[in-house]
């Protein structure tokens, strides 16, 4: 399909009732299996918060596989499709690398074995391997293997780094939900090459910018969840003889945040579709939905919050699971000031606007 491949209405209808299942779909199975009261559980456990068996079910449901060909034993599914179940993930409050997986099954057009992760920011390539400092990478102490571009032009490759390599080192980190998170320093490691030259930057910005899609939408999941719990909250709760819901301040509160959430869930669409299709507005469109994220996502949770007043101040109620974990997903979105700039620059017309997967 060519970028500018228009669609008919019965395709698009069909393809919006496709999603709709889905959607339901994976809402349905979440429920079963896990919920905020599960994520709770782990955080008066020893470690940080992750449960395998979790991660294997997703896996098995082929989740994590979506984005990967038929042909390899993946989904062959599109990014709407990652959207879909990246959202129903941040709803459940299911702690899983979804998108950066998926992201990566489809740079490597294969099926997920583990956790494989991209590591988004590119690093540098040294006469030994590949060398380069990631502050913090979102579930990077339980992966198991890396996959790194590294360096420019020509010179640039794209690889698999296994994590007990020699010159790879891996520091915890915890960040505000709890992940086990890493912070990984890789010097002169040695890497399995994929590719090489400018075609390993342009595949590893592709992919970059699909898990950044991803992680956009589960930001969509976790203030949806939030704030569809305030409303329910707001027909309950009474002050004064009212419910509070009829409150114009909480009306209004309430209101916004859906409007924001639909917003964003509208962004991550059309960002996805670009991204599908090769548009060149792509990553300009990814950015955007990026800054909407971090700018205005972020803080549904921070108003839900205040709806449900001094009972959710706390991580034994489920608005302050969704307040811990839309902050650091938003955290892993990438600098508000770095989007800003790249959507200005596509709005004001200066290409080309680069993609995910600058310097590291």
């Amino acid at each position: 399909m060519t970028p500018d491949a228009p669609s008919s209405l019965s395709e698009l209808a069909r393809s919006a009732a496709e999603l709709e299942q889905l959607r339901a779909s994976a809402d349905d199975a979440l429920r079963k299996v896990w919920s905020a009261s599960s994520f709770r559980g782990l955080l008066d456990g020893p470690g940080p918060v992750f449960d395998p068996k979790l991660w294997q079910t997703i896996v098995e449901a082929g989740w994590a596989d979506v984005l990967v060909s038929e042909a390899a034993g993946g989904g062959g599914g599109g990014l709407r499709d990652l959207c879909v179940l990246a959202e129903a993930a941040g709803a459940a409050s299911a702690p899983v690398p979804l998108a950066m997986v998926a992201a990566t099954g489809w740079c490597e057009n294969r099926c997920a074995d583990g956790i494989p992760l991209l590591l988004p920011e590119r690093g540098e390539r040294t006469a030994a391997g590949v060398s380069g400092v990631w502050p913090l990478v979102p579930f990077g102490a339980v992966a198991t293997k890396l996959l790194v571009c590294a360096g420019d032009g020509e010179s640039a490759v794209l690889g698999v780094v296994e994590p007990a390599e020699a010159g790879v080192v891996r520091e915890p980190v915890t960040p505000l939900d709890h992940n086990p998170g890493a912070r990984i320093t890789l010097s002169d490691a040695p890497i399995q090459v994929l590719e090489t030259g400018p075609g390993a930057v342009r595949r590893h910005g592709e992919a970059a910018l699909r898990g950044l899609i991803g992680r956009v939408a589960e930001l969509v999941g976790i203030a949806a969840a939030a704030n569809e719990a305030a409303t329910e909250y707001a027909k309950l709760r009474v002050a004064f003889g009212r419910p509070i819901g009829a409150f114009q301040a909480i009306k209004h509160r309430l209101v916004d945040q859906r409007c924001a959430i639909e917003i964003g869930r509208a962004l991550v669409n059309r960002a996805a579709d670009a991204c599908q299709h090769g548009h060149p507005e792509a990553p300009a469109l990814g950015s955007l939905a990026a800054y909407w994220g971090v700018d205005a996502l972020r803080t549904v949770p921070e108003g839900a919050t205040q709806v449900f007043g001094g009972i959710a101040y706390t991580w034994e109620h489920d608005a302050h699971v969704h307040l811990r974990r839309a902050a650091s997903a938003a955290g892993n979105l990438g600098q508000r000031a770095h989007h800003r700039d790249i959507v200005t620059r596509w709005l004001t017309g200066r290409y080309p606007v680069e993609q995910p997967g600058g310097g590291g």
